[in-house]
C-alpha cells in the first residue's frame, strides 16, 4: 500500500516512463555511470538500484559483470518497471520490484552494492528508506547516493522554488545532513564526491 506521496510520485513517473529513455535524458546515463565508476564492481555482486527507472544502470551492470551475480532493481512506478523488464529480456539474474523504498521486497543481508540517483530528494522519510537499505545489505557493503546536494545559498533557493512548482519534490539534503542520516539508521559514512555541480555522490558502508 503506497502512501498518497508516493502514489503522486508514481503517476509522474508512470508518465515519464514513457520517453525516458529518449536521448534527451541521456544525462541520466551519464550521472549514473559516474556513480557506478566509483563501486569496484566485481563478478558475483549483488548490486541493487533504488529508483531504477528504466533500468539501464540494472542492465549495464548485469553485462559489464557478464551476469555473474544478482540484479536488482526498485522503483514506485509500474510503467518504468514495465520498460525494465522488457529492456532486460534475455538478461539472467536480473529482477524489478514495483514497490516503495521504504518497504524493499528483499530478505535480509542480501545485496553488498547499492546505487540511489536522483531520486533522494522525492523521499518523504529518507531515513526510513536509508534503514530499509541497510537491512538488505551484506556486512561491508555500501551504498553510492548521487544527488543534487544543497552545501550552499543557491541550491537553498533551488531547492525552496522547486518544493513551490513540485508536489512530489521533498528537499535536496545538504553534506552535513546525509552524515547525520547515515549515521541514525547505523551506516558509517565513507565519502563525499563531486560530480559536477551541484551533484555529490554519498558513500556510506555498513
Amino acid at each position: 500500500m503506497f502512501t498518497q506521496h508516493e502514489k503522486a510520485n508514481e503517476q509522474k513517473w508512470n508518465r515519464r516512463s514513457q520517453s525516458y529513455d529518449e536521448k534527451k535524458f541521456d544525462w541520466f546515463r551519464w550521472m549514473q555511470k559516474q556513480a557506478l565508476a566509483l563501486m569496484d564492481l566485481q563478478r558475483g555482486d549483488s548490486f541493487l538500484d533504488l529508483g531504477c527507472g528504466t533500468g539501464w544502470a540494472v542492465c549495464y551492470v548485469a553485462n559489464l559483470l557478464e551476469e555473474q551475480g544478482q540484479f536488482i532493481g526498485v522503483d514506485i512506478s509500474d510503467g518504468m518497471i514495465a520498460k525494465a523488464k522488457e529492456k532486460s529480456l534475455g538478461l539472467k539474474n536480473v529482477s524489478f520490484y514495483h514497490a516503495s523504498v521504504e518497504k524493499l521486497p528483499i530478505e535480509n543481508e542480501q545485496v553488498n552494492k547499492v546505487l540511489c540517483t536522483n531520486s533522494f530528494h522525492h523521499y518523504l522519510n529518507p531515513e526510513a528508506a536509508l534503514a530499509e537499505a541497510r537491512r538488505v545489505m551484506k556486512a561491508k557493503g555500501r551504498i553510492y547516493i548521487l544527488d543534487v546536494t544543497s552545501d550552499d545559498f543557491f541550491i537553498n533557493w533551488m531547492d525552496r522554488r522547486a518544493a513551490r512548482r513540485e508536489k512530489e519534490h521533498v528537499r535536496f539534503h545538504s553534506t552535513p545532513e546525509f552524515k547525520k542520516m547515515f549515521a541514525a539508521v547505523g551506516l558509517k559514512y565513507v565519502s563525499s564526491l563531486r560530480i559536477a555541480y551541484p551533484l555529490r555522490v554519498h558513500i556510506a558502508e555498513k
